[in-house]
Protein backbone atom coordinates (compact mmCIF):
# COMPACT_ATOMS: atom_id res chain seq x y z
CA UNK A 1 0.00 0.00 0.00
CA UNK A 2 2.83 2.48 0.95
CA UNK A 3 4.36 1.60 -2.56
CA UNK A 4 1.13 2.19 -4.28
CA UNK A 5 0.60 6.01 -2.80
CA UNK A 6 3.89 6.54 -3.75
CA UNK A 7 3.60 5.65 -7.30
CA UNK A 8 0.09 7.82 -7.23
CA UNK A 9 1.96 10.65 -6.29
CA UNK A 10 4.37 10.30 -8.71
CA UNK A 11 1.91 9.46 -11.46
CA UNK A 12 0.41 13.01 -10.67
CA UNK A 13 3.17 14.91 -11.20
CA UNK A 14 4.34 12.97 -14.50
CA UNK A 15 1.11 13.83 -16.05
CA UNK A 16 1.35 17.11 -14.88
CA UNK A 17 4.48 17.76 -16.38
CA UNK A 18 3.49 15.82 -19.71
CA UNK A 19 0.17 17.98 -19.61
CA UNK A 20 1.96 21.41 -19.25
CA UNK A 21 4.59 20.50 -21.95
CA UNK A 22 2.11 18.42 -25.05
CA UNK A 23 -1.29 19.99 -24.49
CA UNK A 24 -1.91 19.96 -28.33
CA UNK A 25 -0.15 16.51 -28.82
CA UNK A 26 -2.89 13.81 -27.72
CA UNK A 27 -2.08 10.58 -29.34
CA UNK A 28 1.83 10.22 -27.96
CA UNK A 29 0.58 11.96 -24.75
CA UNK A 30 -2.17 8.82 -24.71
CA UNK A 31 0.30 6.68 -25.30
CA UNK A 32 2.50 7.79 -22.68
CA UNK A 33 -0.17 7.81 -20.41
CA UNK A 34 -1.48 4.38 -20.55
CA UNK A 35 2.27 2.93 -20.90
CA UNK A 36 2.83 4.79 -17.71
CA UNK A 37 -0.94 2.66 -16.05
CA UNK A 38 0.96 -0.39 -17.56
CA UNK A 39 4.16 0.12 -16.20
CA UNK A 40 3.12 0.86 -12.78
CA UNK A 41 0.48 -2.08 -13.04
CA UNK A 42 3.10 -4.80 -14.05
CA UNK A 43 5.72 -3.47 -11.69
CA UNK A 44 3.23 -4.40 -8.74
CA UNK A 45 2.46 -7.56 -10.14
CA UNK A 46 6.11 -8.59 -10.62
CA UNK A 47 7.66 -7.06 -7.25
CA UNK A 48 4.35 -6.86 -5.19
CA UNK A 49 7.00 -7.05 -2.24
CA UNK A 50 9.39 -4.66 -3.62
CA UNK A 51 12.16 -7.52 -3.26
CA UNK A 52 15.53 -7.59 -4.81
CA UNK A 53 14.94 -8.83 -8.29
CA UNK A 54 17.82 -11.54 -7.72
CA UNK A 55 15.17 -13.22 -5.25
CA UNK A 56 12.50 -13.34 -7.68
CA UNK A 57 11.40 -16.48 -9.82
CA UNK A 58 13.56 -16.30 -12.96
CA UNK A 59 10.10 -15.49 -15.00
CA UNK A 60 8.89 -12.86 -12.85
CA UNK A 61 12.76 -11.50 -13.24
CA UNK A 62 13.08 -11.32 -16.44
CA UNK A 63 9.30 -9.46 -16.62
CA UNK A 64 10.56 -6.52 -14.42
CA UNK A 65 13.96 -5.99 -15.93
CA UNK A 66 12.04 -6.20 -19.45
CA UNK A 67 9.48 -3.38 -18.15
CA UNK A 68 12.83 -1.17 -17.38
CA UNK A 69 14.35 -1.46 -20.45
CA UNK A 70 10.68 -0.75 -22.37
CA UNK A 71 10.34 2.56 -20.71
CA UNK A 72 13.70 3.58 -21.06
CA UNK A 73 14.08 2.82 -24.94
CA UNK A 74 10.21 4.53 -25.18
CA UNK A 75 11.28 7.42 -23.38
CA UNK A 76 14.39 8.04 -26.03
CA UNK A 77 12.00 7.46 -28.88
CA UNK A 78 9.91 10.42 -27.83
CA UNK A 79 10.02 13.08 -24.96
CA UNK A 80 6.54 12.09 -23.70
CA UNK A 81 7.08 8.87 -22.55
CA UNK A 82 10.42 10.83 -20.74
CA UNK A 83 7.71 12.43 -18.30
CA UNK A 84 7.35 9.11 -16.71
CA UNK A 85 11.00 8.56 -16.01
CA UNK A 86 10.52 9.31 -12.07
CA UNK A 87 8.57 6.26 -12.21
CA UNK A 88 11.37 3.61 -13.26
CA UNK A 89 13.80 5.63 -11.33
CA UNK A 90 11.39 4.96 -8.19
CA UNK A 91 11.48 1.41 -8.93
CA UNK A 92 15.08 0.92 -9.44
CA UNK A 93 15.62 2.85 -6.13
CA UNK A 94 13.27 0.78 -3.93
CA UNK A 95 14.51 -2.60 -5.06
CA UNK A 96 17.94 -2.38 -6.31
CA UNK A 97 21.07 -1.65 -3.63
CA UNK A 98 23.58 -1.24 -6.21
CA UNK A 99 23.75 3.10 -6.06
CA UNK A 100 25.52 3.04 -9.59
CA UNK A 101 22.83 1.84 -11.87
CA UNK A 102 20.42 3.94 -9.96
CA UNK A 103 21.72 7.27 -10.29
CA UNK A 104 23.26 6.02 -14.24
CA UNK A 105 18.82 6.51 -14.29
CA UNK A 106 19.32 9.97 -14.10
CA UNK A 107 21.05 10.69 -17.33
CA UNK A 108 17.92 9.19 -19.29
CA UNK A 109 15.92 12.75 -18.51
CA UNK A 110 19.09 14.42 -20.38
CA UNK A 111 19.23 12.58 -22.90
CA UNK A 112 15.29 12.22 -23.80
CA UNK A 113 14.66 15.66 -23.45
CA UNK A 114 17.88 16.64 -25.19
CA UNK A 115 15.98 18.76 -28.19
CA UNK A 116 13.11 20.22 -25.25
CA UNK A 117 13.65 23.63 -23.26
CA UNK A 118 15.71 23.32 -20.22
CA UNK A 119 13.43 23.65 -17.75
CA UNK A 120 12.03 20.57 -18.49
CA UNK A 121 15.22 18.66 -17.89
CA UNK A 122 15.26 20.48 -14.53
CA UNK A 123 11.75 19.31 -13.66
CA UNK A 124 11.94 16.14 -14.50
CA UNK A 125 15.43 15.74 -12.35
CA UNK A 126 13.24 17.36 -9.51
CA UNK A 127 10.59 14.42 -9.91
CA UNK A 128 13.80 12.22 -9.98
CA UNK A 129 14.77 13.71 -6.03
CA UNK A 130 11.22 13.22 -4.89
CA UNK A 131 10.92 9.52 -6.07
CA UNK A 132 14.49 9.22 -4.49
CA UNK A 133 13.34 10.94 -1.27
CA UNK A 134 10.12 8.36 -1.36
CA UNK A 135 12.05 5.26 -2.32
CA UNK A 136 14.36 5.86 0.79
CA UNK A 137 11.23 6.24 2.88
CA UNK A 138 9.35 3.19 1.67
CA UNK A 139 13.22 1.39 1.94
CA UNK A 140 12.79 2.26 5.48
CA UNK A 141 9.34 1.22 6.26
CA UNK A 142 9.85 -2.08 4.33
CA UNK A 143 12.98 -2.95 6.56
CA UNK A 144 11.26 -2.08 9.29
CA UNK A 145 8.22 -4.28 8.47
CA UNK A 146 10.34 -7.36 7.64
CA UNK A 147 12.34 -6.60 11.21
CA UNK A 148 8.67 -6.43 12.81
CA UNK A 149 7.60 -9.81 11.02
CA UNK A 150 10.81 -11.32 12.25
CA UNK A 151 10.13 -10.16 16.20
CA UNK A 152 6.64 -11.29 15.65
CA UNK A 153 7.42 -15.33 14.01
CA UNK A 154 10.18 -15.16 16.36
CA UNK A 155 7.68 -14.19 19.41
CA UNK A 156 5.27 -16.96 17.86
CA UNK A 157 8.11 -19.31 17.60
CA UNK A 158 9.22 -19.06 21.21
CA UNK A 159 5.68 -19.01 22.89
CA UNK A 160 4.77 -22.18 20.78
CA UNK A 161 8.03 -23.37 22.33
CA UNK A 162 7.68 -22.49 25.56
CA UNK A 163 4.05 -23.83 25.71
CA UNK A 164 5.67 -27.34 24.64
CA UNK A 165 8.39 -26.59 27.64
CA UNK A 166 5.56 -25.84 29.99
CA UNK A 167 3.70 -29.35 28.69
CA UNK A 168 6.95 -31.31 29.53
CA UNK A 169 7.04 -30.13 32.73
CA UNK A 170 3.15 -30.99 33.55
CA UNK A 171 3.78 -34.41 32.48
CA UNK A 172 6.70 -35.00 34.37
CA UNK A 173 5.34 -32.84 37.28
CA UNK A 174 2.29 -35.65 36.74
CA UNK A 175 4.55 -38.81 36.42
CA UNK A 176 6.24 -38.15 39.70
CA UNK A 177 3.30 -37.40 41.73
CA UNK A 178 2.22 -40.49 40.35
CA UNK A 179 5.74 -42.72 40.94
CA UNK A 180 5.37 -41.19 44.62
CA UNK A 181 1.59 -42.47 44.95
CA UNK A 182 2.30 -45.89 44.24
CA UNK A 183 5.26 -45.98 46.45
CA UNK A 184 2.98 -44.58 48.99
CA UNK A 185 0.76 -47.09 48.68
CA UNK A 186 3.39 -49.82 48.43
CA UNK A 187 4.52 -48.40 51.61
CA UNK A 188 0.82 -48.73 53.09
CA UNK A 189 0.43 -52.14 51.50
CA UNK A 190 3.96 -53.37 53.37
CA UNK A 191 2.98 -51.43 56.68
CA UNK A 192 -0.67 -52.97 56.88
CA UNK A 193 1.01 -56.75 55.89
CA UNK A 194 3.49 -56.19 58.48
CA UNK A 195 1.85 -55.08 61.22
CA UNK A 196 -1.93 -55.11 61.00
CA UNK A 197 -1.74 -58.79 59.25
CA UNK A 198 0.78 -60.21 62.26
CA UNK A 199 -1.28 -58.70 64.72
CA UNK A 200 -4.73 -60.35 63.19
CA UNK A 201 -3.19 -63.52 62.80
CA UNK A 202 -2.29 -63.29 66.17
CA UNK A 203 -5.52 -62.84 67.40
CA UNK A 204 -6.85 -65.69 65.50
CA UNK A 205 -4.17 -68.45 66.85
CA UNK A 206 -5.25 -66.99 70.66
CA UNK A 207 -8.78 -66.63 70.02
CA UNK A 208 -8.63 -70.79 68.66
CA UNK A 209 -6.27 -71.52 71.73
CA UNK A 210 -8.76 -70.24 74.29
CA UNK A 211 -12.14 -72.01 72.22
CA UNK A 212 -9.59 -75.01 72.77
CA UNK A 213 -9.16 -74.82 76.39
CA UNK A 214 -12.39 -73.57 77.41
CA UNK A 215 -14.38 -75.42 79.69
CA UNK A 216 -17.49 -72.95 80.25
CA UNK A 217 -20.30 -73.29 77.61
CA UNK A 218 -21.81 -70.09 77.90
CA UNK A 219 -18.38 -68.79 76.65
CA UNK A 220 -18.14 -71.27 73.73
CA UNK A 221 -20.25 -69.44 71.17
CA UNK A 222 -19.12 -65.65 71.95
CA UNK A 223 -15.38 -67.13 71.29
CA UNK A 224 -16.57 -68.37 68.16
CA UNK A 225 -18.21 -65.65 67.16
CA UNK A 226 -14.87 -63.81 67.75
CA UNK A 227 -12.68 -66.46 65.55
CA UNK A 228 -15.06 -65.37 63.10
CA UNK A 229 -14.98 -62.25 63.09
CA UNK A 230 -11.09 -61.76 63.52
CA UNK A 231 -11.16 -64.24 60.37
CA UNK A 232 -12.98 -62.11 58.22
CA UNK A 233 -10.80 -59.01 59.25
CA UNK A 234 -8.26 -61.01 58.27
CA UNK A 235 -9.56 -61.42 54.71
CA UNK A 236 -10.51 -58.22 54.12
CA UNK A 237 -6.76 -57.12 55.33
CA UNK A 238 -5.79 -59.36 52.55
CA UNK A 239 -7.90 -57.94 50.23
CA UNK A 240 -6.91 -54.82 50.78
CA UNK A 241 -3.13 -55.39 50.84
CA UNK A 242 -3.49 -57.13 47.36
CA UNK A 243 -5.35 -54.20 46.00
CA UNK A 244 -3.01 -51.56 47.28
CA UNK A 245 -0.27 -53.73 46.04
CA UNK A 246 -1.65 -53.85 42.60
CA UNK A 247 -2.22 -50.23 42.38
CA UNK A 248 0.67 -49.60 43.29
CA UNK A 249 2.74 -51.38 40.39
CA UNK A 250 4.34 -49.10 37.62
CA UNK A 251 3.75 -51.02 34.06
CA UNK A 252 6.67 -49.07 32.64
CA UNK A 253 8.82 -48.94 34.94
CA UNK A 254 8.78 -52.34 35.78
CA UNK A 255 9.17 -52.56 31.96
CA UNK A 256 12.40 -50.63 32.15
CA UNK A 257 13.79 -52.74 35.28
CA UNK A 258 13.51 -55.76 32.94
CA UNK A 259 15.52 -54.11 30.69
CA UNK A 260 17.90 -52.83 32.59
CA UNK A 261 18.59 -56.75 33.38
CA UNK A 262 20.03 -57.35 29.93
CA UNK A 263 22.73 -54.73 29.55
CA UNK A 264 24.68 -56.64 26.39
CA UNK A 265 20.80 -56.04 23.95
CA UNK A 266 19.95 -52.48 22.40
CA UNK A 267 16.37 -52.25 23.76
CA UNK A 268 13.71 -50.05 22.47
CA UNK A 269 11.06 -49.53 24.62
CA UNK A 270 7.71 -47.16 22.71
CA UNK A 271 5.21 -47.01 25.98
CA UNK A 272 1.73 -45.76 25.04
CA UNK A 273 -0.84 -46.65 27.83
CA UNK A 274 -3.15 -44.71 30.44
CA UNK A 275 -2.14 -44.47 34.01
CA UNK A 276 -4.97 -46.74 35.06
CA UNK A 277 -3.65 -50.47 33.68
CA UNK A 278 -5.80 -53.07 35.25
CA UNK A 279 -3.78 -55.19 37.60
CA UNK A 280 -4.05 -58.68 35.48
CA UNK A 281 -3.21 -56.89 32.32
CA UNK A 282 0.36 -55.45 33.92
CA UNK A 283 0.94 -58.84 35.39
CA UNK A 284 0.59 -60.31 32.23
CA UNK A 285 2.62 -57.93 30.25
CA UNK A 286 5.18 -58.17 33.03
CA UNK A 287 5.49 -62.14 32.26
CA UNK A 288 5.59 -62.16 28.86
CA UNK A 289 7.95 -59.78 28.17
CA UNK A 290 10.11 -61.33 30.88
CA UNK A 291 9.76 -64.61 28.96
CA UNK A 292 10.16 -62.93 26.07
CA UNK A 293 13.65 -61.45 26.77
CA UNK A 294 14.63 -64.79 28.40
CA UNK A 295 13.70 -67.14 25.40
CA UNK A 296 16.03 -64.19 23.27
CA UNK A 297 19.06 -64.34 25.36
CA UNK A 298 18.91 -67.69 25.75
CA UNK A 299 18.07 -69.36 21.80
CA UNK A 300 18.44 -65.59 19.55
CA UNK A 301 21.68 -64.60 17.86
CA UNK A 302 19.83 -61.24 17.43
CA UNK A 303 21.29 -58.13 19.62
CA UNK A 304 18.32 -55.66 18.97
CA UNK A 305 15.13 -55.96 20.67
CA UNK A 306 11.89 -53.60 19.58
CA UNK A 307 9.00 -53.67 22.78
CA UNK A 308 6.06 -51.93 22.17
CA UNK A 309 3.05 -51.42 24.49
CA UNK A 310 -0.33 -49.83 23.22
CA UNK A 311 -3.78 -48.86 24.56
CA UNK A 312 -6.14 -48.85 22.22
CA UNK A 313 -10.31 -47.93 23.02
CA UNK A 314 -10.99 -51.65 22.96
CA UNK A 315 -7.63 -53.14 23.48
CA UNK A 316 -4.47 -54.01 25.05
CA UNK A 317 -1.45 -54.55 23.04
CA UNK A 318 1.87 -56.00 23.33
CA UNK A 319 4.68 -56.57 20.68
CA UNK A 320 8.33 -58.11 21.46
CA UNK A 321 10.79 -58.38 18.52
CA UNK A 322 14.08 -59.28 18.13
CA UNK A 323 16.63 -59.03 14.76
CA UNK A 324 17.61 -62.93 15.29
CA UNK A 325 18.19 -65.20 12.09
CA UNK A 326 18.77 -68.49 13.84
CA UNK A 327 15.53 -70.73 13.57
CA UNK A 328 13.49 -71.04 16.43
CA UNK A 329 10.44 -73.50 17.02
CA UNK A 330 7.66 -70.60 17.82
CA UNK A 331 4.78 -73.04 19.18
CA UNK A 332 6.99 -75.48 21.64
CA UNK A 333 8.79 -75.18 25.29
CA UNK A 334 7.51 -74.62 28.53
CA UNK A 335 8.10 -70.84 28.07
CA UNK A 336 6.15 -69.84 25.57
CA UNK A 337 3.48 -72.43 26.72
CA UNK A 338 3.19 -70.35 30.23
CA UNK A 339 2.87 -67.07 28.26
CA UNK A 340 -0.37 -68.35 25.81
CA UNK A 341 -1.96 -69.96 29.29
CA UNK A 342 -1.68 -66.00 31.01
CA UNK A 343 -2.99 -64.92 27.63
CA UNK A 344 -5.66 -67.56 27.47
CA UNK A 345 -7.13 -66.71 30.83
CA UNK A 346 -7.93 -62.97 30.40
CA UNK A 347 -9.49 -64.07 26.94
CA UNK A 348 -6.54 -62.56 24.38
CA UNK A 349 -4.78 -63.58 21.71
CA UNK A 350 -1.41 -64.60 21.19
CA UNK A 351 0.20 -65.33 18.19
CA UNK A 352 4.00 -65.75 17.17
CA UNK A 353 6.11 -64.86 13.77
CA UNK A 354 9.22 -65.76 12.52
CA UNK A 355 9.67 -63.54 9.44
CA UNK A 356 12.54 -60.85 9.83
CA UNK A 357 13.28 -61.87 13.32
CA UNK A 358 10.85 -63.96 15.87
CA UNK A 359 8.13 -61.69 17.17
CA UNK A 360 5.48 -62.33 19.62
CA UNK A 361 2.21 -60.56 19.64
CA UNK A 362 -0.05 -60.33 22.32
CA UNK A 363 -3.63 -58.11 22.59
CA UNK A 364 -5.65 -58.68 25.23
CA UNK A 365 -9.63 -57.06 25.65
CA UNK A 366 -10.37 -53.63 27.66
CA UNK A 367 -13.30 -55.08 30.35
CA UNK A 368 -15.70 -52.02 30.47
Amino acid sequence: MTTLSDKLILFAGCTLLLYFHWPLERTPSLLALLTALSFICLCSFCNLDCLIPSRLPAHLHFLLVLLWLILGILSLIHPAFGCFLPLLFYELAVSLHHTFFIFAAGLLPVLSFREEPARLSWTALLLFLIAWLLARKTARLLELEQEFRLLRDSSAEYHLLLQQKNRDLIEKQNHKIHIATLKERNRIAREIHDNVGHMLSRSILQSGALSAINCQENLKEPLKELSSTLSLAMTSVRESVHDLHDDSIDLEASVSGLISDFPDYQISLNYDMGPFVPAQVKYCFISVIKEALSNTARHSNGREISIILREHPSLYQLMVKDNGTNARTGSSGIGISNMQERVKNLNGNFSISTENGFRIFVSLPRVP
